[in-house]
C-alpha cells in the first residue's frame, strides 16, 4: 500500500505543487505551443528572401562576366593569331574567377587557349580539338548567341565547370570556364556574413557548392531537401534532420544555370530564438514551484497531525493486535471513516488469514511455510506433504528438514541463503522420506509471503512416475526413427529406380518421335516417286518421238529435200519439243515443292514465309500418296497476307500429321473422303489454320485424351502412336501457339491451330 512509503503530508504537498504547477504549465505550454509556428513561420519567410537574394545576385553576377567575356572576345578580334594564346593566358592570370580561355573557330575547333600556368605545356594537344558536340555549343547553336552550362565538362581537365560560350561577329565561339565555388562565394560575399548557410544542387541532385563549407557536412542525396523546399513554398513547414538538428528549407532556382539554391534554418528546439523562449517559460516555472514548496509543507503539516493515531493504529493491526482500541474523534468527518473502515479492514484480514490456511492445508501438491533463517525451519506444513514425506505436523514443525534427515547431502547455509535471493524458481533434487526411500522431486520456490518479511512458501511434487513415462516415451520415438529411417531408405531406392525407368522412357519416347518423323518423310518421297513417273515417262516418249522424226528427215534427205520435208521436220520438232519441255517442268514443280518441305522438315530453320505457299507445298507433296486412292485434299487459304516469322518445318510436320491422320483413321474403310484445309487472320497478332475432315469423327472418350502419347493410334500398324503428341508439343512450344481438336463421332473431325505471326525467339530442337 501507498501508505507504506508516503506520508499523508507528502501527498498533500503533492496535491498542490501539482494543481499550482499544472495550471502553470498548461499556460507556459500554451503560449510556447502557440509562439514556436510563428517563430518558425518568420524564420522560414526570412530565409526564402534570402535564397531569393542570393538567386538575383547570382543572376547579376552572371550578367557581370557576360559582360566581361563580350569585351574579351571584342578585344581578342583585334589580337593577332599567333599571340592569342598569351593575351588569353594573360586574361585569366588578371581575372580570379576564370580558369580557362579558348576561343574556337567557325567549324567549332579550339584555336587559341588561355591556360593557368600548370596547364599550358600541354596546350599543343588541345587545340584543333572539335567540340561541336558539346552540349554548351548545342545549346548556343540553338540559342541567342550566348549559352551558359552548370556542369560543362571540360575539355582541358575533364572536370565538370561553369561554362559561357559567346560567339563573335565572326562566327567564332569564345568560352569561358569558372568555378562553381567561386561564382557561387562571389554572389554569397554580397549577401553579408550573417546570412543563412546555403547549398547548391545541380538538377541530378549533387552538391555544387556549400556557402558555409564549416557548419556541418552535407547529406550525400540532397533530393530530400529540395522536395522540402518545394513543399514551403506551397504553404506546408516539412523539417528535415542533419548532423543531429532539425532544419527548415526555402529554394531558389537560376534559370540559365539550372542550379537549385536550397538554404537552410534551424527548427524546433535547434533554433535559437524557441530555445530562449523555453528557458524563460522553464525559469519561471521553477519560480513557481518553489513558492508553492513552501506553502504546500505547511498546509501539509496541519492536515498529517490527525492521522499520527489512525497509522499506529493500522500498524497494531498489520501485526496480529487485535482488537483495536477506540479511536480518538477527530474534526474531519472523513478521518472519522478512516478509522472505522481499519477495524473493519483488521477483522477482514483475520477472516481471510483463516480461509488461507484452510486453502493451504486443502492443496494437492505438498507445500510448506518456512523462516528463512535457522536452516529453513518449518512452521507449517499441510497433510499433502504429510502424506509424501511420511511425517505428522507435530513431527515437522520447528524442525528445519536438514535436522530432519531429508537431504542426502545437506546444503550449507551460504548456499540456502543464494537459493533464497535468486526467488521463486522450479529447481530438481532427491529428497528422503521418513522411511528412507529417495523421490526425485520438482520443488518450487521460495514464494515471499506477502505482509511477512522472512516467511516463504515451498512446493514440491514427485515426478518419478512421470520421468519413467518419458523413458518409455523416448524408447518408442527411438524405434520410430530407426523404422522411418529403414522405410526412408528403401523408398530413396524405389525413387531411383523409378528415375533410371522414367529416363529410359523419355529416350525412347524420343527415338518414337524421330522414327515418326522420319517415316512421314519416307512417305513423302514414296508419293513424290510416284507422282514424277508421269512427267518423265512422257518426257521420254517426247525424246523418242523427236529421234524418229530426225530419223525420217535423214531419209528424206538422201532421196531429195523437199519443202514438206522441212515443214514435217518442224512440226514434228515443235510437238516433241513442247511435251518434254511441259513435262520436265511438272517434274522440276514436284521435285522444287519436296525439297523446300523436306528442308523445312529436317532443319528446323526460322524464316519468314506466307502460310499461303506452305500449305500449298504441304498439299503438292501430300497429294501424290493419295494418288489411287478416292480421297482429296482442298486448300483455302488467302495467298497473301498471313506472313508468319516462324519454323516452317514444325508447321509443316503438324500439318502433314494431322493430314495424314485424318487419311488413315478419319478414312479408314471408306470410300470416299475429303480433308480441307482453311486459314485466316485471327485476333491482332494471330492467324488460325484448320484441318478438318469428313470422316468417321473421334469418339467422345478419347477426344478429351487425343493429345497424349501412344492415344492417337495403334502402336505397330498405324504408327508409333505419339504424331499428334509431337505436333501438339511443337505447336505449343516451338511455334508459341495452340493446338484443339473437335469432333462428333460419325461427323468428322476439325482440328485448330492458332499462331502468332511472331514465334517465340527459342533455341529449335534439333
Amino acid at each position: 500500500m501507498n501508505v507504506h512509503i508516503w506520508g499523508l503530508a507528502n501527498h498533500v504537498r503533492g496535491l498542490l505543487l501539482v494543481a499550482m504547477l499544472s495550471s502553470f504549465a498548461l499556460a507556459c505550454g500554451a503560449l510556447v505551443l502557440h509562439r514556436i509556428p510563428l517563430i518558425e513561420q518568420q524564420d522560414r519567410a526570412a530565409l526564402q528572401r534570402e535564397v531569393d537574394a542570393m538567386g538575383e545576385r547570382l543572376a547579376l553576377q552572371q550578367q557581370a562576366v557576360q559582360g566581361r567575356v563580350g569585351q574579351l572576345a571584342r578585344l581578342l578580334a583585334r589580337v593577332p593569331a599567333e599571340a592569342a594564346d598569351g593575351w588569353l593566358d594573360a586574361r585569366v592570370d588578371d581575372d580570379a574567377l576564370l580558369l580557362a580561355l579558348y576561343h574556337l573557330g567557325p567549324d567549332d575547333r579550339v584555336q587559341a587557349l588561355g591556360l593557368p600556368p600548370a596547364l599550358r605545356a600541354g596546350r599543343d594537344a588541345w587545340r584543333g580539338r572539335d567540340l561541336a558536340r558539346s552540349p554548351l555549343l548545342q545549346a548556343l547553336a540553338a540559342g541567342a548567341g550566348l549559352a551558359w552550362d552548370g556542369r560543362h565538362p571540360s575539355p582541358i581537365t575533364g572536370e565538370p565547370r561553369v561554362a559561357l560560350a559567346l560567339r563573335d561577329a565572326q562566327g567564332g565561339v569564345l568560352v569561358a570556364e569558372m568555378q562553381a565555388g567561386a561564382l557561387v562565394r562571389g554572389a554569397a560575399l554580397a549577401g553579408g556574413t550573417d546570412a543563412s548557410p546555403a547549398w547548391v544542387v545541380d538538377p541530378a541532385g549533387e552538391l555544387l557548392v556549400d556557402t558555409r563549407p564549416g557548419a556541418a557536412p552535407p547529406p550525400r542525396d540532397l533530393s530530400a531537401w529540395r522536395a522540402a523546399a518545394r513543399a514551403a513554398q506551397r504553404g506546408a513547414a516539412p523539417s528535415l534532420r542533419m548532423d543531429g538538428q532539425r532544419w527548415q528549407a526555402a529554394m531558389a532556382e537560376s534559370a540559365t544555370l539550372g542550379w537549385t539554391i536550397v538554404g537552410r534554418v534551424p527548427a524546433g528546439l535547434d533554433n535559437l530564438q524557441v530555445r530562449r523562449l523555453v528557458v524563460y517559460n522553464g525559469l519561471a516555472l521553477l519560480a513557481s514551484l518553489l513558492a508553492g514548496l513552501a506553502l504546500a509543507s505547511w498546509w501539509a503539516w496541519r492536515m498529517a497531525r490527525p492521522l499520527h493515531d489512525t497509522v499506529a493504529r493500522a500498524r497494531r493491526a498489520m501485526a496480529g493486535d487485535l482488537p483495536l482500541p477506540a479511536a480518538r474523534r477527530s474534526s474531519v468527518v472523513e478521518f472519522n471513516q478512516l478509522a472505522h473502515a481499519l477495524e473493519t479492514m483488521a477483522l477482514a484480514l483475520h477472516a481471510r488469514e483463516l480461509q488461507w490456511k484452510s486453502i493451504f492445508h486443502a492443496a494437492p501438491l505438498a507445500m510448506g511455510l518456512s523462516y528463512t533463517r535457522q536452516g529453513m525451519r518449518l512452521l507449517d506444513v499441510n497433510e499433502a506433504w504429510c502424506r509424501e514425506y511420511g511425517f505428522t505436523a507435530e513431527q515437522a514443525i520447528g524442525r528445519s528438514p536438514v535436522q530432519l534427515g531429508m537431504f542426502a547431502q545437506p546444503p550449507t547455509p551460504e548456499a540456502m541463503d543464494r537459493v533464497i535471493a535468486a526467488g521463486p524458481t522450479r529447481t530438481r533434487l532427491r529428497l528422503r522420506r521418513r522411511d528412507g526411500q529417495e523421490l526425485q522431486v520438482v520443488m518450487f520456490g521460495p514464494h515471499p509471503v506477502p505482509g511477512a518479511e522472512r516467511e516463504v512458501i515451498w512446493a514440491s511434487m514427485d515426478i518419478g512416475p512421470l520421468r519413467q513415462a518419458e523413458q518409455t516415451v523416448r524408447d518408442l520415438n527411438q524405434q520410430l526413427e530407426q523404422r522411418v529411417a529403414q522405410r526412408t531408405e528403401a523408398l530413396a531406392a524405389s525413387n531411383a529406380a523409378l528415375a533410371r525407368t522414367a529416363e529410359q522412357l523419355h529416350r525412347a519416347q524420343d527415338e518414337l518421335v524421330r522414327a515418326e518423323k522420319m517415316a512421314g518423310l519416307g512417305a513423302l518421297v514414296a508419293g513424290i516417286a510416284h507422282e514424277l513417273h508421269t512427267p518423265l515417262g512422257n518426257g521420254l516418249l517426247a525424246v523418242g518421238s523427236l529421234a524418229g522424226v530426225l530419223e525420217r528427215f535423214a531419209q528424206a534427205t538422201a532421196a531429195g529435200l523437199r519443202r514438206a520435208d522441212l515443214q514435217d521436220l518442224l512440226a514434228g520438232l515443235e510437238q516433241g519439243t513442247e511435251i518434254a519441255v511441259r513435262s520436265l517442268r511438272r517434274a522440276a514443280d514436284l521435285v522444287q515443292n519436296f525439297k523446300q518441305v523436306a528442308v523445312d522438315q529436317t532443319s528446323a530453320q526460322r524464316r519468314r514465309f506466307e502460310l499461303h505457299d506452305l500449305v500449298r507445298d504441304m498439299a503438292a507433296s501430300l497429294r501424290p500418296g493419295l494418288a489411287g486412292t478416292p480421297y482429296t485434299i482442298e486448300v483455302d487459304v488467302p495467298a497473301t497476307g498471313l506472313q508468319l516469322d516462324s519454323y516452317p518445318g514444325a508447321l509443316g510436320q503438324a500439318l502433314g500429321q494431322l493430314v495424314h491422320n485424318a487419311v488413315q483413321h478419319g478414312f479408314d474403310g471408306r470410300d470416299h473422303g475429303c480433308v480441307r484445309i482453311t486459314g485466316g487472320p485471327g485476333a491482332p497478332g494471330q492467324v488460325w489454320l484448320r484441318v478438318a475432315d469428313d470422316g468417321r469423327g473421334i469418339a467422345a472418350g478419347r477426344l478429351a485424351r487425343i493429345f497424349e502419347p501412344f492415344i492417337g493410334g495403334a502402336p505397330g500398324r498405324n504408327g508409333t502412336g505419339l504424331g499428334l503428341y509431337a505436333s501438339a508439343n511443337a505447336v505449343a512450344t516451338l511455334l508459341g501457339g495452340s493446338l484443339t481438336a473437335d469432333s462428333t463421332e460419325g461427323q468428322g473431325s476439325c482440328f485448330e491451330l492458332r499462331l502468332p505471326t511472331e514465334a517465340p525467339h527459342a533455341e529449335p530442337p534439333t
